[in-house]
Protein backbone atom coordinates (compact mmCIF):
# COMPACT_ATOMS: atom_id res chain seq x y z
CA UNK A 1 0.00 0.00 0.00
CA UNK A 2 1.33 3.52 -0.99
CA UNK A 3 0.23 6.86 -0.31
CA UNK A 4 0.40 9.21 -3.19
CA UNK A 5 0.52 13.62 -2.67
CA UNK A 6 0.72 16.33 -4.26
CA UNK A 7 4.31 17.85 -4.01
CA UNK A 8 5.79 21.57 -5.35
CA UNK A 9 8.23 21.32 -8.59
CA UNK A 10 10.97 21.96 -6.28
CA UNK A 11 10.21 19.33 -3.78
CA UNK A 12 13.75 17.39 -3.27
CA UNK A 13 12.77 14.04 -2.39
CA UNK A 14 11.24 14.03 -5.50
CA UNK A 15 13.99 15.56 -7.26
CA UNK A 16 16.22 13.03 -5.75
CA UNK A 17 14.24 10.15 -7.40
CA UNK A 18 14.01 11.74 -10.38
CA UNK A 19 18.08 11.94 -10.22
CA UNK A 20 17.88 7.88 -9.34
CA UNK A 21 15.67 7.13 -12.55
CA UNK A 22 18.03 9.47 -14.85
CA UNK A 23 20.96 7.32 -13.20
CA UNK A 24 19.32 4.09 -14.18
CA UNK A 25 18.49 5.35 -17.36
CA UNK A 26 21.85 6.30 -18.11
CA UNK A 27 22.95 2.97 -17.32
CA UNK A 28 20.17 1.00 -19.71
CA UNK A 29 20.72 3.26 -22.91
CA UNK A 30 24.57 4.37 -22.37
CA UNK A 31 23.89 8.21 -22.64
CA UNK A 32 21.26 11.04 -21.18
CA UNK A 33 17.58 11.16 -21.74
CA UNK A 34 17.06 13.92 -24.28
CA UNK A 35 15.04 15.63 -21.86
CA UNK A 36 16.81 15.02 -18.50
CA UNK A 37 16.29 18.28 -17.50
CA UNK A 38 12.68 19.70 -18.46
CA UNK A 39 11.92 20.65 -15.07
CA UNK A 40 14.51 23.65 -14.99
CA UNK A 41 12.59 24.97 -17.95
CA UNK A 42 9.26 24.29 -17.00
CA UNK A 43 7.30 27.44 -16.72
CA UNK A 44 4.73 27.35 -13.32
CA UNK A 45 1.81 27.16 -15.99
CA UNK A 46 2.91 24.37 -17.69
CA UNK A 47 2.66 21.84 -14.82
CA UNK A 48 -0.52 19.80 -14.26
CA UNK A 49 0.29 17.80 -11.04
CA UNK A 50 3.60 16.56 -9.56
CA UNK A 51 3.21 13.35 -7.52
CA UNK A 52 5.48 11.72 -4.71
CA UNK A 53 4.38 8.26 -3.87
CA UNK A 54 5.32 6.75 -0.26
CA UNK A 55 5.23 3.62 1.52
CA UNK A 56 3.72 3.02 5.13
CA UNK A 57 6.74 3.60 7.02
CA UNK A 58 6.82 7.01 4.67
CA UNK A 59 9.57 6.13 2.74
CA UNK A 60 9.57 7.71 -0.84
CA UNK A 61 9.28 4.77 -3.23
CA UNK A 62 8.04 6.91 -6.25
CA UNK A 63 7.17 9.45 -8.57
CA UNK A 64 5.11 10.99 -12.05
CA UNK A 65 4.54 14.19 -12.95
CA UNK A 66 2.29 15.63 -15.89
CA UNK A 67 2.69 19.12 -17.77
CA UNK A 68 1.16 20.10 -20.66
CA UNK A 69 2.48 19.27 -23.53
CA UNK A 70 5.08 21.68 -25.57
CA UNK A 71 5.10 19.28 -28.62
CA UNK A 72 2.71 19.39 -31.64
CA UNK A 73 0.46 16.64 -30.18
CA UNK A 74 -2.94 18.60 -30.28
CA UNK A 75 -4.61 21.25 -28.47
CA UNK A 76 -5.49 19.62 -24.38
CA UNK A 77 -2.95 17.16 -24.97
CA UNK A 78 -0.84 16.59 -21.17
CA UNK A 79 2.21 14.58 -21.30
CA UNK A 80 3.56 12.14 -18.31
CA UNK A 81 6.99 12.41 -17.34
CA UNK A 82 9.40 10.90 -14.45
CA UNK A 83 6.88 7.96 -13.87
CA UNK A 84 9.36 6.06 -11.52
CA UNK A 85 9.28 3.12 -8.85
CA UNK A 86 12.62 2.41 -6.82
CA UNK A 87 13.65 -1.21 -8.15
CA UNK A 88 13.17 -2.18 -4.54
CA UNK A 89 9.70 -1.87 -4.70
CA UNK A 90 8.59 -3.03 -8.07
CA UNK A 91 6.21 -6.07 -8.90
CA UNK A 92 3.50 -4.62 -6.15
CA UNK A 93 1.28 -2.31 -9.14
CA UNK A 94 2.74 1.17 -7.47
CA UNK A 95 3.22 2.32 -11.38
CA UNK A 96 -0.57 1.70 -12.24
CA UNK A 97 -1.61 3.63 -8.72
CA UNK A 98 0.62 6.23 -9.70
CA UNK A 99 -0.87 6.34 -13.52
CA UNK A 100 -4.20 6.41 -12.20
CA UNK A 101 -3.76 9.34 -10.21
CA UNK A 102 -1.75 10.83 -13.27
CA UNK A 103 -5.21 9.79 -15.41
CA UNK A 104 -7.48 11.64 -12.44
CA UNK A 105 -5.06 14.94 -12.87
CA UNK A 106 -5.07 15.01 -16.45
CA UNK A 107 -9.21 14.81 -16.32
CA UNK A 108 -9.68 17.36 -13.30
CA UNK A 109 -7.45 19.37 -15.34
CA UNK A 110 -9.47 19.30 -18.88
CA UNK A 111 -6.83 17.63 -21.12
CA UNK A 112 -8.14 15.69 -23.63
CA UNK A 113 -4.93 13.32 -24.68
CA UNK A 114 -2.19 12.08 -22.70
CA UNK A 115 1.21 11.38 -24.35
CA UNK A 116 4.35 9.79 -23.00
CA UNK A 117 7.84 8.56 -24.32
CA UNK A 118 9.34 5.58 -22.82
CA UNK A 119 12.28 3.35 -24.54
CA UNK A 120 13.22 0.09 -26.45
CA UNK A 121 15.43 -0.72 -23.30
CA UNK A 122 12.28 -0.31 -20.71
CA UNK A 123 10.34 -3.55 -22.10
CA UNK A 124 8.12 -3.53 -18.60
CA UNK A 125 6.99 0.14 -19.25
CA UNK A 126 6.01 -1.09 -22.75
CA UNK A 127 3.93 -3.75 -21.09
CA UNK A 128 2.77 -1.43 -18.60
CA UNK A 129 1.22 1.30 -20.76
CA UNK A 130 -0.62 -1.14 -23.55
CA UNK A 131 -2.07 -2.70 -20.35
CA UNK A 132 -3.74 0.88 -19.26
CA UNK A 133 -4.66 1.19 -23.11
CA UNK A 134 -2.37 3.45 -24.32
CA UNK A 135 -1.58 2.78 -28.16
CA UNK A 136 1.25 3.74 -29.91
CA UNK A 137 2.24 6.71 -31.57
CA UNK A 138 4.94 8.54 -33.74
CA UNK A 139 7.66 9.95 -31.50
CA UNK A 140 6.78 13.70 -31.03
CA UNK A 141 9.02 16.78 -30.13
CA UNK A 142 12.22 15.80 -29.38
CA UNK A 143 11.89 12.17 -29.45
CA UNK A 144 11.21 12.64 -33.31
CA UNK A 145 14.76 10.97 -34.30
CA UNK A 146 15.54 9.33 -31.50
CA UNK A 147 15.58 5.46 -32.36
CA UNK A 148 15.56 4.16 -29.21
CA UNK A 149 11.93 6.29 -27.95
CA UNK A 150 8.76 4.24 -27.87
CA UNK A 151 5.77 7.00 -27.48
CA UNK A 152 2.10 6.28 -26.68
CA UNK A 153 -0.81 8.54 -26.62
CA UNK A 154 -4.51 8.01 -24.77
CA UNK A 155 -7.46 9.21 -25.75
CA UNK A 156 -9.25 11.03 -22.35
CA UNK A 157 -13.52 11.84 -23.21
CA UNK A 158 -14.70 15.03 -22.60
CA UNK A 159 -16.39 15.93 -19.22
CA UNK A 160 -19.50 17.28 -19.73
CA UNK A 161 -21.72 19.45 -17.07
CA UNK A 162 -25.05 20.27 -17.58
CA UNK A 163 -26.31 22.79 -14.98
CA UNK A 164 -30.03 22.66 -14.73
CA UNK A 165 -32.78 24.58 -13.00
CA UNK A 166 -36.21 26.63 -13.16
CA UNK A 167 -36.10 30.07 -13.97
CA UNK A 168 -34.55 32.31 -11.38
CA UNK A 169 -32.83 29.60 -9.79
CA UNK A 170 -29.35 30.85 -11.73
CA UNK A 171 -28.40 28.11 -13.79
CA UNK A 172 -26.53 30.40 -16.10
CA UNK A 173 -24.93 32.27 -13.25
CA UNK A 174 -24.03 29.35 -12.11
CA UNK A 175 -22.63 27.93 -15.26
CA UNK A 176 -20.24 30.93 -15.43
CA UNK A 177 -19.11 30.83 -11.69
CA UNK A 178 -17.98 27.09 -12.56
CA UNK A 179 -16.32 28.36 -15.31
CA UNK A 180 -14.61 31.02 -13.45
CA UNK A 181 -13.79 28.37 -10.76
CA UNK A 182 -12.01 26.24 -13.69
CA UNK A 183 -10.33 29.10 -15.30
CA UNK A 184 -8.61 29.95 -11.93
CA UNK A 185 -7.49 26.21 -10.99
CA UNK A 186 -5.68 26.89 -14.45
CA UNK A 187 -7.71 23.89 -16.02
CA UNK A 188 -9.02 23.60 -19.80
CA UNK A 189 -12.50 24.76 -19.60
CA UNK A 190 -15.63 26.07 -21.98
CA UNK A 191 -19.00 27.42 -21.35
CA UNK A 192 -22.24 26.93 -23.56
CA UNK A 193 -25.25 28.80 -22.31
CA UNK A 194 -27.65 26.58 -23.91
CA UNK A 195 -30.27 28.94 -24.09
CA UNK A 196 -27.98 31.01 -26.73
CA UNK A 197 -28.66 28.09 -28.97
CA UNK A 198 -31.86 28.23 -28.91
CA UNK A 199 -33.50 31.91 -29.63
CA UNK A 200 -35.61 31.38 -33.04
CA UNK A 201 -38.64 31.97 -33.33
CA UNK A 202 -41.44 30.37 -34.63
CA UNK A 203 -40.58 26.72 -33.09
CA UNK A 204 -41.68 24.29 -34.17
CA UNK A 205 -45.28 22.67 -32.26
CA UNK A 206 -43.52 19.90 -31.56
CA UNK A 207 -40.68 21.26 -30.26
CA UNK A 208 -41.50 24.28 -28.60
CA UNK A 209 -38.65 24.92 -26.32
CA UNK A 210 -36.01 24.28 -29.22
CA UNK A 211 -34.52 21.38 -27.51
CA UNK A 212 -33.62 19.72 -31.05
CA UNK A 213 -32.17 23.09 -32.37
CA UNK A 214 -29.81 23.00 -29.16
CA UNK A 215 -28.63 19.63 -30.28
CA UNK A 216 -28.26 19.69 -33.75
CA UNK A 217 -25.80 22.77 -32.49
CA UNK A 218 -24.24 21.27 -29.84
CA UNK A 219 -23.60 18.05 -32.15
CA UNK A 220 -21.84 20.86 -34.35
CA UNK A 221 -19.48 22.56 -32.21
CA UNK A 222 -18.58 19.89 -29.79
CA UNK A 223 -15.80 18.59 -32.16
CA UNK A 224 -14.53 22.45 -32.78
CA UNK A 225 -14.04 22.80 -28.66
CA UNK A 226 -12.51 19.13 -28.63
CA UNK A 227 -10.54 19.62 -31.63
CA UNK A 228 -8.96 23.03 -29.28
CA UNK A 229 -8.32 20.84 -26.07
CA UNK A 230 -11.71 21.57 -23.83
CA UNK A 231 -11.84 18.30 -21.92
CA UNK A 232 -14.32 20.12 -19.67
CA UNK A 233 -17.48 21.73 -20.66
CA UNK A 234 -20.31 23.10 -19.08
CA UNK A 235 -23.72 24.15 -20.65
CA UNK A 236 -26.75 25.52 -18.53
CA UNK A 237 -30.32 24.59 -19.94
CA UNK A 238 -32.75 23.24 -18.07
CA UNK A 239 -33.16 19.12 -18.21
CA UNK A 240 -36.69 18.30 -18.40
CA UNK A 241 -36.26 15.16 -20.65
CA UNK A 242 -35.07 11.63 -19.40
CA UNK A 243 -33.19 11.47 -22.92
CA UNK A 244 -31.24 14.69 -23.07
CA UNK A 245 -28.72 13.01 -20.87
CA UNK A 246 -27.97 10.37 -23.89
CA UNK A 247 -28.00 13.43 -26.40
CA UNK A 248 -25.76 15.18 -24.88
CA UNK A 249 -23.71 11.91 -24.15
CA UNK A 250 -23.90 11.39 -28.30
CA UNK A 251 -22.86 15.33 -29.06
CA UNK A 252 -19.98 15.46 -26.97
CA UNK A 253 -18.78 12.34 -27.60
CA UNK A 254 -14.74 12.02 -29.09
CA UNK A 255 -12.24 9.22 -30.59
CA UNK A 256 -15.29 6.16 -30.13
CA UNK A 257 -15.40 7.65 -26.08
CA UNK A 258 -19.15 8.88 -24.99
CA UNK A 259 -18.98 11.92 -22.94
CA UNK A 260 -18.80 11.57 -19.27
CA UNK A 261 -22.28 13.73 -18.68
CA UNK A 262 -23.52 14.95 -14.73
CA UNK A 263 -26.47 17.20 -14.51
CA UNK A 264 -26.56 19.30 -11.64
CA UNK A 265 -29.47 21.25 -10.25
CA UNK A 266 -29.76 24.46 -9.15
CA UNK A 267 -32.78 25.12 -6.50
CA UNK A 268 -33.76 28.68 -4.50
CA UNK A 269 -36.47 29.32 -2.76
CA UNK A 270 -39.49 30.69 -4.56
CA UNK A 271 -39.59 34.25 -3.39
CA UNK A 272 -35.92 34.46 -4.04
CA UNK A 273 -36.57 33.13 -7.78
CA UNK A 274 -39.61 35.93 -7.97
CA UNK A 275 -37.42 38.52 -7.00
CA UNK A 276 -34.71 37.37 -9.78
CA UNK A 277 -37.22 37.54 -12.51
CA UNK A 278 -38.64 41.13 -11.43
CA UNK A 279 -34.75 42.58 -11.46
CA UNK A 280 -34.76 40.57 -15.35
CA UNK A 281 -38.08 41.88 -16.28
CA UNK A 282 -39.49 44.80 -14.24
CA UNK A 283 -42.72 44.98 -15.77
CA UNK A 284 -45.15 43.30 -18.59
CA UNK A 285 -45.65 39.74 -20.41
CA UNK A 286 -42.09 38.21 -19.89
CA UNK A 287 -42.41 38.94 -15.99
CA UNK A 288 -45.89 37.46 -15.84
CA UNK A 289 -44.90 34.71 -17.69
CA UNK A 290 -41.49 34.26 -15.85
CA UNK A 291 -43.84 34.46 -12.59
CA UNK A 292 -45.86 31.42 -13.86
CA UNK A 293 -43.10 29.58 -15.52
CA UNK A 294 -40.87 29.32 -12.44
CA UNK A 295 -43.49 27.42 -10.48
CA UNK A 296 -43.88 25.05 -12.98
CA UNK A 297 -41.00 23.80 -14.31
CA UNK A 298 -40.06 23.69 -10.64
CA UNK A 299 -42.42 21.08 -10.01
CA UNK A 300 -42.23 19.48 -13.04
CA UNK A 301 -37.95 19.39 -12.40
CA UNK A 302 -39.34 17.70 -8.58
CA UNK A 303 -41.07 15.06 -10.64
CA UNK A 304 -38.68 14.03 -13.06
CA UNK A 305 -35.71 13.58 -10.95
CA UNK A 306 -32.96 13.78 -13.44
CA UNK A 307 -30.38 14.89 -11.34
CA UNK A 308 -27.45 13.80 -10.26
CA UNK A 309 -26.62 16.48 -7.17
CA UNK A 310 -28.75 19.59 -6.06
CA UNK A 311 -27.20 22.85 -5.13
CA UNK A 312 -28.64 25.20 -2.92
CA UNK A 313 -28.25 28.98 -4.75
CA UNK A 314 -28.91 31.57 -1.92
CA UNK A 315 -26.95 34.07 -0.41
CA UNK A 316 -23.88 33.59 -2.00
CA UNK A 317 -21.87 34.82 -4.94
CA UNK A 318 -22.04 32.33 -8.33
CA UNK A 319 -18.17 31.24 -8.24
CA UNK A 320 -19.06 29.98 -4.24
CA UNK A 321 -22.13 28.25 -5.57
CA UNK A 322 -19.93 27.27 -8.41
CA UNK A 323 -17.25 25.51 -6.21
CA UNK A 324 -19.67 23.36 -4.07
CA UNK A 325 -20.55 21.70 -6.91
CA UNK A 326 -17.63 20.92 -8.21
CA UNK A 327 -16.79 19.62 -5.25
CA UNK A 328 -19.87 17.55 -5.00
CA UNK A 329 -19.65 16.26 -8.75
CA UNK A 330 -15.82 15.66 -7.74
CA UNK A 331 -13.93 17.77 -10.55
Amino acid sequence: MISVTSVPLEDPTARSLWDEQQAELRARYGEPDIDEDFADHLPAEGLVVSLLANDGTGEPVGTALLRWSPYDTGAGAAEVKRLYVRPGHRGHGHSRVLMGHIEAAARRGGAVRIVLETGTEQPEAIALYIALGYTRIEPYGAYKDAPDSVCFAKDLATRLLVVNGTIGAGKSATAAGVHDVLTERGARSAYIDGDSLCQAQPSNPDDPYNQGLLFENLAAVAPIYRRKGYGLVIVARVVEDPDDRGRYTRAFGAQGLPAEVTIARITAPEEVRMDRIRAREPEGYWQEWGFARTVELENSLDSYDLDDVLIENTGRSAAETGAELLAQIGW
